[in-house]
């Protein structure tokens, strides 16, 4: 074993050793020698003569070919190179215990000069040493020295030479060995090729290595009559079960392994195959979905294991040859490791893999692992110490399986997966190994879209469900947190702070947070990922430029806009580099800086982006795609905002259009496009059309969930559209069902509770229930406060019904109670000019009218009137500035007409009569320009009876 430290010789033996040594085997007719050079790190195996012939290092597997001879160059190489170490030679002495320095051996003899080797005497062989390969029997430019066990027995007699029996078994073992250092050396070869990228040259080593494998495997059944096994590449059950004799085998000889070999390395053509018609059928209508898209473009830690294996030397015999002679009927079975067949198996699922034929890579992932498991009794399940794989390969393999399985979106099948890797990898290398950091990552990301994902269904009703921070928290989102926080401890104490794993462990932990709408802490993650990723993989790398994109969303989300979008067209420099204009990433990006330019009312230039987008999405997946309906989403988006409604529900339309072609009927991007559609037709007042569109909602989620918070949103819509189309018991059905759910799913403190009870407060108030509307109006009242705060536009909601409700039961200390504080909480939100407080002093005056308290009324309306006058000035500021500037709301002309009015009657009570005449005259003319008859104003008090008596004037003057 050259790793090994030499033979210790006894004290009273000098023994330098330096350099290397020498493990020769000479007979009478045969002179073999295994080099060592433990400077370069690799080895040669150096045979000169058999039967006084020179020959080939690299013989042929068939020891009876006696033709093979050595070039004179090349026995000259061997020559010198023998020489040179010749002084490192060990002597084992039979008659002694100890080992020392060996005495000059006589010069080789060439076989130009001579015909036969001198015979040595007094020789024994070494100890069981290490037979190290030829590197011409490597073909990789950096071979790996593949060892064999080899224990030679000394001969009978101190000085007769080797027996024919010893010289054939140790010829035996050469013979052997050699088959292994061929396999090895072609499976290095695939690691050069594959890392070159040279994947057809890949298969083509393996293919070769395996057969070889193969026959070996054969070769050793039948000389020792094995009841063999088969283990062929790809072989099914039934195909083992059914597997030949021995000899039956032989006669088979490469043949039929290389068949089968080759029906595994070729299933590239037909997984060709298969994604072209997998393409075809997109086109037809069978779209796979974004979401599993987007995730294999970036690093989220899933494929930590991306290259080809190398077999290890140590691990390739289960029972390593031996020269030691023995009787037949007592031979020492030879075994090869089944770690090769599935280190090779493995490495050929890697090229598939790397060539993007998942489903040839997944038959050869799930093949080695059967392999592994089979050998070593492995019972699928729960790994402990006992029941365990124990070989590193079992490692890559299961995260390759499980990365496949991530990829086709069977997220509970690779969490199994994943935890077999973790156990394997405590178990073999310790909780603190970064193989360990890996899975626990790999788990994180699984439970992050379980949380995120689709297919998450019932996480609203899931008693794991839990609050931080007033927002619902799964019990997913706290297992992912918890393994990347793990990973990154672990990859931090061994791979150091600035490791690209430890920034993709970060990023990940980002997007948790942003999951929990934690945009602070989320930017402080993916801050601290951009810098490692700029660092170690540069500002144009898809990585680096993925984490600007989520820093970007994390600031945009915060209203950081300008940084927002610097981060996005950071992440859009890089993907028009990488992809080109016609990819998927840069239609998302496009869009999400159309929608910074939305908000900052930057309209045109927002509507060119998303038209821009929606031609790259379309030229990079089609028409009928998921995402296209998503790009139509949000610019129908866009024009409901710009009030632009026709605009609006043609989008909406041809986005429902593609989602029925290419996603499940139950899909919710469905439920949120009908609902778009329904909101239209309400804004537009066409009831029955809005209702028809919500209905279609609501029927696709009660096929899918028996009680969810969309169906109680969705019933709560439905409601409000009875109650504008006057249907008001219809209305309170819907109403109510849609409280009996809301209470069961999310308690009775929740804030969509508190809407509900006020809408149907507001229909009980309206019929005139006052006591019943007074009670729900309370209790939402209740519910908001806490929830909320006492300072909060819905509080403030919550106080202006109740302050109606004492208004028109008469209660008037009580409504001017709740309207005053209704008006704090407004001027605190919404500022001292606005809408709502205007219309609160107008209610306000209202109820200190009827309370006989003119003095405080009048004040009231005078500054309602005040404030309607300056949002009247702001509008038309804004229209001679085009626009530009935003508005909060526009005039009404008519609440202005109305208020004047008030101001009318008040003074027309305190007998000012030219202050009455003037509020009359100019609630008459803005009553005109809001489309209203003058008729409108309404004098209330007692007039006395007037009456003038006028000539009749001239017919024309």
């Amino acid at each position: 074993n050259p790793d090994a430290p030499p033979p210790t010789p006894h004290d009273h033996h000098d023994h330098p050793h330096e350099g290397g040594w020498i493990g020769i085997d000479l007979g009478t007719s045969n002179c073999t020698a295994s080099v060592w050079d433990v400077s370069r790190s690799r080895c040669k195996v150096l045979r000169f003569f058999r039967d006084g012939r020179p020959i080939r290092d690299d013989d042929d597997d068939d020891d009876d070919d006696e033709s093979s001879s050595l070039s004179d160059d090349s026995l000259d190489d061997y020559q010198s190179a023998f020489s040179s170490h010749k002084d490192d030679l060990f002597w084992a002495d039979e008659s002694s215990s100890g080992t020392h320095k060996a005495p000059p051996l006589p010069p080789i003899v060439d076989s130009r000069h001579a015909h036969r080797s001198p015979p040595i005497n007094n020789w024994s062989p070494p100890e069981p040493s290490t037979i190290t390969p030829s590197p011409r029997c490597i073909v990789s430019p950096s071979p790996r020295a593949l060892h064999a066990n080899a224990a030679v027995a000394s001969s009978s007699s101190a000085s007769a030479p080797f027996p024919s029996s010893a010289r054939q078994s140790a010829r035996r073992v050469q013979k052997l060995t050699r088959a292994a250092q061929r396999i090895a050396g072609l499976n290095e070869a695939a690691v050069g090729f594959y890392r070159a990228g040279e994947y057809d040259a890949t298969l083509d080593a393996l293919r070769e290595a395996e057969g070889r494998r193969r026959k070996l495997v054969q070769t050793l059944a039948l000389e020792q009559g094995w009841e063999w096994e088969r283990h062929v590449v790809g072989a099914s059950s039934a195909t083992a079960e059914a597997a030949p004799c021995p000899a039956d085998e032989a006669k088979m000889g490469a043949t039929s392994s290389n068949a089968s070999v080759d029906s595994m390395c070729n299933r590239s053509q037909l997984q060709q195959q298969q994604n072209d018609e997998e393409v075809n059928k997109l086109g037809a209508g069978v779209a796979r979905t974004s979401y599993i898209y987007q995730r294999m473009d970036f690093d989220e830690g899933m494929h930590s294991f991306a290259n080809v294996e190398a077999i290890e030397a140590s691990k390739f015999w289960t029972v390593g040859p031996s020269s030691v002679y023995a009787p037949k009927d007592n031979m020492k079975c030879y075994e090869v490791s089944p770690i090769v067949e599935a280190t090779l198996v493995f490495n050929v699922g890697q090229v598939h893999r790397r060539r993007g034929e998942f489903d040839a890579a997944a038959k050869s992932y799930d093949r080695a692992l059967e392999i592994l498991q089979i050998a070593t009794g492995f019972v699928p399940g729960e790994v402990t110490n006992k029941n365990v794989i124990q070989h590193p390969v079992v490692i890559p393999i299961l995260h390759n399986v499980g990365q496949l399985q991530y990829r086709r979106g069977d997220l509970n099948v690779a969490m199994t997966t994943y935890t077999s890797a973790l156990k394997h990898a405590q178990i073999l290398y310790g909780p603190r190994h970064v193989h360990a950091a890996s899975a626990l990552n790999c788990l994180g990301v699984l439970h992050y879209h379980a949380n995120s994902s689709e297919s998450d269904e019932d996480s609203t009703n899931s008693a794991e469900t839990t609050k931080k921070n007033g927002k619902p928290e799964r019990s997913s989102t706290r297992k992912a947190m918890g393994l990347f926080r793990q990973a990154l401890s672990i990859r931090t104490e061994n791979l150091g702070p600035d490791h690209v794993d430890v920034a993709t462990t970060l990023n990940n932990i980002g997007r948790i947070h942003v999951q929990q709408d934690e945009f602070d802490k989320a930017l402080h993650f993916y801050e601290d990922a951009l810098v490692i990723r700029r660092k170690r993989l540069g500002t144009n790398s898809l990585d680096y430029a993925a984490t600007a994109f989520n820093a970007g969303q994390s600031l945009h989300q915060k209203g950081e806009l300008d940084q927002a979008v610097e981060l996005y067209r950071e992440f859009l420099r890089v993907a028009l580099m990488k992809f080109g204009h016609s990819h998927r990433d840069v239609a998302v990006v496009l869009s999400g800086i159309a929608q910074i330019h939305q908000e900052k009312r930057e309209y045109d230039k927002a509507l060119e982006l998303y038209e821009e987008s929606l031609c790259a999405g379309r030229a990079a997946l089609g028409e009928y795609h998921s995402e296209i309906a998503m790009l139509l989403n949000r610019m129908g988006n866009f024009y409901f905002e710009r009030e632009r409604l026709e605009d609006a529900l043609r989008c909406y339309r041809r986005g429902l259009r593609i989602e029925r072609r290419v996603l499940p009927t139950d899909h919710p991007n469905i439920v949120v496009t009908l609902s778009n559609l329904g909101e239209i037709h309400r804004q537009r007042y066409e009831w029955d059309d809005a209702a028809t569109m919500y209905c279609d909602a609501l029927e696709i989620l009660r096929k899918k969930y028996e009680n969810h918070v969309d169906i109680a949103s969705t019933l709560n819509t439905i409601g409000l559209i009875h109650d504008q189309r006057g249907d008001a018991c219809l209305s309170l059905r819907y109403l109510q069902e849609a409280l009996i759910m809301r209470r069961k799913l999310l308690g009775d403190d929740h804030i969509d509770v508190s809407a509900t009870l006020v809408y149907i407060g507001t229909i009980l108030y309206r019929k005139s229930v006052f006591s019943v509307a007074m009670e729900l109006f309370s209790e939402a009242l209740r519910i908001r406060q806490t929830v909320l705060g006492r300072d909060h536009r819905d509080v403030a909601f919550a106080l202006y019904n109740i302050a109606l409700v004492h208004q028109q039961r008469g209660c008037y200390e009580q409504a001017i109670e709740y309207y005053a504080e209704t008006l704090r909480v407004e001027k605190i939100v919404l500022g001292e000019r606005h809408r709502d407080v205007s219309m609160t002093l107008f209610k306000l005056g209202e109820v200190n009218k009827a309370a006989g308290d003119l003095e405080e009324a009048l004040k009231c309306f005078q500054k309602s009137l005040d404030i309607e006058r300056s949002l009247d000035e702001s509008t038309s500021s804004s229209e001679s500035d085009g626009g530009r500037r935003p508005q909060q709301t526009s005039s009404d002309p008519a609440a202005m007409a109305r208020t004047l009015n008030e101001i009318g009657n008040i003074h027309l009570a305190r007998g000012d009569v030219v202050p009455m005449m003037d509020a009359f005259n100019e609630a008459s003319r803005l009553y005109r320009t809001a489309g209203l008859s003058p008729n409108n104003v309404v004098v209330s008090g007692h007039l006395y009876a007037l009456e003038f008596s006028c000539p009749e004037a001239a017919p024309a003057a």
